[in-house]
């Protein structure tokens, strides 16, 4: 399940690695619109990339040319987050598509 972060009751934010990826694509890009959310997803404009690193499978958020993650919370270029990181991005094939986003974060609607 997947979800764009919100304050909690104990006054913090809680998430994994996609979670912060769409939170920041949400808030710093799309400014709280969802119109623009999931056209940027759609249009491909925003990507949820994903990769492996030392610890396993994470998830970053492409926008344009520059990439952003829960590990740098900076936006870096693609070797930032390759040479500066030491993640190694998913081959085409295992693009995060769209409709896994929306499954994802339906999913987490439905849960509550």
């Amino acid at each position: 399940m997947w979800f764009v972060i919100k304050l909690n009751d104990k006054g913090m934010y809680r998430g994994d690695c996609e979670d912060y990826a769409l939170s920041v694509l949400y808030y710093v890009v799309c400014k709280e619109s969802w119109l623009k959310f999931w056209w940027m997803l759609f249009t491909f404009s925003a990507e949820l990339c994903g990769c492996e690193t030392k610890n396993g499978g994470h998830a970053v958020l492409r926008v344009g040319g520059m990439y952003i993650d829960n590990w740098s919370k900076a936006w870096v270029p693609q070797s930032g987050m390759t040479k500066g990181l030491g993640h190694t991005f998913w081959p085409w094939y295992k693009t995060i598509l769209p409709t896994t986003v929306a499954i994802k974060m339906m999913m987490a609607k439905l849960r509550g």
